[in-house]
């Protein structure tokens, strides 16, 4: 059913966002949400790629499992990426854990966790350097907007407006999309017809290259993305700085991925064409 979903470019821009926690003398792997309708592929496509080392993949987790099994992965198995995909399966609790929970997030996917002292939250040992991961994750398109509330004439509940607050939102590269009409005439045409679609996708398309790899990067190009970068960022509600280095480790991704150690026009002309959806604009997929 991938094929008929055309979900090319969710593909791609998971596969680009792992293949971020390879490259050498990057400060992080890049963060990756994904906000679309129910029933828009959002898991089934998370699910395509094969479990490593190098990926914890769950559909949950807490504080308490990121302290005993998460860190100590980072430190010693090379844990590059957790792939949660739905968010509110972690931060659907009362507000104090899941302030947390976010808190905690928000460190371990940028500058890292040393250590933890807290009343209920103790990590045994100092890190040095500190442990960070990369988080590629889903969520709604209403969970993420909230609703409109008429009576008071603003908008409620949705994590858009607490993560832009708190700093959160900046971190991540958005990717939403909305299905066509007809597109969804062709699902509805292949459900009720009960068809079986056999997939011709060849063996290595959800694979990426697990070695770390120096890749040298191109000012004059760089400059190409900043227009995204600031666009992006203004959504979060930052100056895009973030997104930017996001963005240039994503061309060097896409360099490794097509053989090459060095990045050329073809690395930003992938991630210009996959800018239609890097936004919260929900633009057709």
């Amino acid at each position: 059913m991938t094929d008929l979903l055309e979900i090319d470019p969710i593909i791609d821009i998971i596969k680009l966002v792992l293949q971020t926690g390879y490259i050498k003398n990057t400060e992080y792997p890049v963060n990756l949400l994904i906000v679309a309708k129910p029933e828009s592929a959002k898991t089934s496509t998370m699910d395509c790629f094969p479990q490593t080392k190098g990926m914890y993949y769950t559909n949950n987790i807490t504080q308490a499992v990121i302290v005993s099994k998460i860190l100590p992965m980072i430190e010693n198995d090379h844990l590059k990426h957790i792939l949660i995909p739905d968010l509110l399966n972690a931060i659907e609790k009362d507000y104090t854990t899941k302030k947390g929970f976010l808190n905690m997030t928000k460190t371990l996917i940028e500058e890292g966790i040393t250590s933890l002292d807290t009343f209920n939250m103790r990590t045994n040992k100092i890190y040095n350097p500190p442990v960070k991961c990369g988080l590629i994750t889903a969520i709604t398109s209403e969970s993420y907007d909230g609703y409109y509330d008429p009576k008071s004439e603003q908008w409620r509940g949705g994590i858009k407006h607490e993560w832009r607050t708190i700093g959160l939102l900046s971190r991540f590269i958005p990717f939403s999309y909305q299905y066509e009409l007809s597109k969804i005439g062709r699902i509805f045409q292949f459900i009720t017809c009960e068809e079986q679609q056999k997939s011709n996708e060849p063996k290595d398309k959800y694979k990426i290259k697990r070695s770390i790899v120096n890749v040298k990067g191109n000012p004059e190009l760089f400059q190409k993305l900043m227009l995204s970068s600031q666009q992006i960022g203004q959504e979060a509600g930052g100056y895009g700085f973030r997104l930017q280095r996001s963005l240039q480790s994503l061309t060097k991704a896409n360099a490794v991925l097509n053989g090459r150690t060095e990045v050329i026009q073809e690395d930003i002309d992938k991630l210009l064409r996959l800018g239609n959806w890097m936004n919260y604009h929900f633009n057709p997929l």
